[in-house]
């Protein structure tokens, strides 16, 4: 694969401030060195992790506040101009424009400006997306084969859009298909049943970006990401390890073949935070890559390939909230680059 996390910090996505400047000095002050596109939920609605993605959705409409796909006219043309952007993008095939993410543009600037080698930027994956919306029979269009197509190759598409964007900027681009409806993957609210469906269009959606990586923000079946071709999966270390490490098969290939884990070892509840430290934390995941090492994997190839992360995304927690849990993930980054120099 050639990528390595290093131990480096970055974000899930999303913070809870409503200036880009503050959003930016934020994430080049604690991520400098793996930077990432924050989304601003509280600036607009817009840049909500679903809505963010609606931009440009053929047949999009809304209706008694549900947010909906209507197959008339206008949805067959805008489809069929999808379809040849999708076989033969331009440069603006999946663009994103301020009003869906206000801080694209200078983060782009400062990226370029900091000489950064890597930068990440993240969509909402297919799965989460074709749950949030319906069709006119009020079922989630994720169900419909012809508007499950239509959403995988306009998702691709803002990959792609994405990727081009940040190798403009001079760095290497990791693109992130976050899932987190897949937490209900194996119970009644979700419909498939098998781990290669929500493969599937999840491979057809980051197949463009040269560095790719997903997160689900609870448990989930974790064989879905680890053998897909995948090159990070990020989860709620703090929350979940013990049943992300049942998967034991799955996890000693993925690490085999250079696959990344992205540890959320900070909780973003502010009380969790609060009751915990970064040298428990540090313990914490001593334990759980003591765990992988057991299985004959090399711990210090395992801390190569690993990022450290709040547990989740901040958009929804109070903006207090984010200093702190970016301090204990610099206290922790510190801690295990240490071990992995020493």
């Amino acid at each position: 694969m050639g990528f390595e996390g290093r131990c480096r910090i970055t974000g899930i996505g999303s913070l809870a401030v409503t200036s880009v400047e503050e959003a930016l000095d934020f994430v080049f002050e604690f991520a400098p060195d793996l930077p990432y596109l924050p989304q601003l939920p509280r600036l607009s609605p817009n840049e909500g992790m679903n809505e963010q993605m609606y931009e440009g959705l053929p047949g999009l409409d809304r209706r008694d506040g549900k947010w909906l796909i209507v197959q008339n006219d206008s949805f067959f043309e805008s489809v069929a101009a999808l379809f040849e952007r999708f076989e033969n993008p331009d440069d603006d095939a999946g663009h994103m424009s301020p009003r869906v993410c206000a801080s694209l543009d200078a983060f782009l600037r400062r990226v370029k400006a900091s000489g950064v080698a890597e930068a990440k930027a993240q969509v909402s994956g297919p799965v989460t997306v074709g749950m949030s919306l319906l069709d006119e029979e009020g079922t989630p269009i994720l169900y419909n084969d012809v508007l499950r197509d239509v959403l995988v190759k306009h998702l691709a598409l803002k990959v792609r859009w994405l990727a081009r964007q940040i190798e403009a900027a001079g760095a290497k681009p990791i693109i992130f298909a976050d899932e987190p409806f897949l937490t209900s993957f194996g119970t009644p609210f979700f419909g498939w049943t098998r781990p290669e469906q929500p493969r599937e269009v999840l491979e057809q959606v980051y197949a463009a970006a040269p560095i790719k990586g997903t997160h689900c923000c609870a448990n989930t079946d974790w064989t879905i990401f680890l053998q897909s071709s995948v090159d990070i999966v990020s989860f709620d270390a703090f929350g979940y390890a013990t049943a992300f490490l049942t998967y034991r098969e799955a996890l000693v290939e993925f690490i085999r073949r250079g696959g990344n884990i992205a540890w959320g070892i900070v909780p973003t509840d502010p009380e969790a935070l609060a009751a915990t430290s970064a040298d428990e934390l540090v313990g914490r995941l001593h334990e759980q890559i003591a765990k992988l090492a057991s299985w004959g994997l090399d711990r210090d190839a395992i801390l190569r390939q690993s990022l450290l992360t709040p547990s989740c995304g901040l958009g929804s927690r109070p903006p207090e909230a984010a200093r702190p849990a970016f301090e204990m993930l610099r206290a922790i980054s510190a801690a295990l680059s240490a071990e992995d120099m020493a």
